[in-house]
């Protein structure tokens, strides 16, 4: 296989999310692949196969959100639980970037269905906008803990929009995220109570989008196979696990703290910074150390 001819593939079955809207104006919609994103993911973070499933659906509900906002404008969703899982969180930006993280605990059984991990508890969702000086934020209680009904379930009664979600994530025999996608579907203000409810039985017929991803598909074949109306394309673009830490930025986080609390830190060899969102890891040196130590002793003088 040539080189062109592998870049043409990878160009295919990159990860990619299009937002369209109906062409009789009653619905909009969002469909993603995200397969390799959340492939990064597991990766990054070692996860094992219930927390690297979940987080993907979070990584991708997330991405679709923010595929209906503008520029550097951020979504960011929360799920708190009480079981196993305690917390997914996944933000993600409007140019393509999402990024995020899930904390359990390391004992949790396999014999419970996807729902039961999270248990009760809380979803969240915090928009940042251009136009808004503080987040807007929702918060409803864990539906089923899945993460598509928890979206769907926060749309209808902190929006009042009637959204179907669908998220979905296969893994092999080795627990190895393969394939992971989304869509949702929202009602605008044009549609009725039969229209919307056609929409739901027709995706209820609808194969699984893993299915779909499973036979090479790409995105748009993808979303011509799942969307149940004729429709406009308002955006194409590609999608990725992308996390904006560096070394910089966490020593500017360092330079917060005292000049006893660095010290200590250089003496016991506290010199590794973890990114919580994507699991990379920095090292201080001595400069390093010397550097913020320097600086903070100019800022009390």
């Amino acid at each position: 296989m040539t080189d062109k001819t592998n870049k043409i593939k990878e160009i295919k079955l990159a990860d990619r999310v299009l937002t369209l809207i109906s062409k009789d104006g009653k619905f909009r919609a969002g469909v993603i692949k995200s397969s390799n994103l959340s492939k990064k993911a597991q990766s990054n973070h070692k996860l094992p196969p219930i927390p690297a499933s979940l987080l993907s659906r979070m990584l991708t509900g997330a991405s679709l959100m923010a595929a209906f906002l503008k520029g550097e404008e951020r979504i960011i969703l929360e799920a708190t639980g009480s079981q196993s899982i305690k917390k997914i969180f996944a933000e993600a930006i409007q140019v393509g970037e999402v990024r995020g993280f899930v904390e359990y605990e390391s004992n949790y059984q396999f014999n419970s269905t996807i729902s039961d991990f999270l248990g009760d508890g809380l979803f969240k969702v915090s928009k940042i906008l251009y136009n808004k000086s503080e987040p807007i934020m929702g918060i409803v209680k864990l539906k089923k803990g899945d993460i598509a009904s928890d979206l769907a379930y926060y749309f209808f009664k902190s929006e009042q929009i009637p959204t179907a979600v669908l998220l979905d994530v296969n893994l092999d025999d080795n627990g190895i995220i393969q394939h992971s996608g989304g869509l949702f579907i929202q009602a605008l203000p044009g549609a009725s109570d039969k229209d919307i409810y056609n929409i739901y039985e027709k995706l209820n017929e609808s194969p699984k989008i893993t299915e779909l991803l499973n036979n090479e598909m790409n995105i748009e074949d993808v979303t011509q196979e799942l969307i149940p109306f004729d429709y406009d394309v308002l955006k194409n673009y590609r999608v990725d696990f992308f996390c904006r830490c560096s070394k910089e930025k966490f020593i500017s986080k360092l330079l917060t703290l005292g000049i006893e609390e660095i010290k200590s830190m250089k003496i016991n060899n506290q010199n590794e910074l973890i990114c919580i969102y994507c699991n990379k890891h920095y090292y201080l040196d001595d400069n390093d150390f010397d550097r913020i130590i320097k600086e903070l002793k100019a800022v009390e003088n």
